[in-house]
């Protein structure tokens, strides 16, 4: 919550950054409170999918 604020008030419109950062979040986060599991995290996988794509698509405009 504290991310969205925070990039709100900065004036942040791009997408992309909210769910980059959001996903560090999350990963931060569970790095810290959750113990570590045997079974494969979903949320965490797709958000790390999500998080690849936009930096393909970032490299692809800067390429082009």
């Amino acid at each position: 919550m504290a991310v969205a604020v925070a990039l709100g008030l900065l004036g942040e419109a791009r997408l992309e950054v909210y769910f980059s950062l959001f996903t560090v979040c999350y990963f931060a986060a569970s790095a810290l409170f959750r113990p570590r599991r045997r079974w494969y995290d979903a949320v965490g996988g797709l958000l790390f999918l999500g998080f690849c794509l936009i930096v393909v698509q970032k490299v692809v405009e800067i390429i082009s």
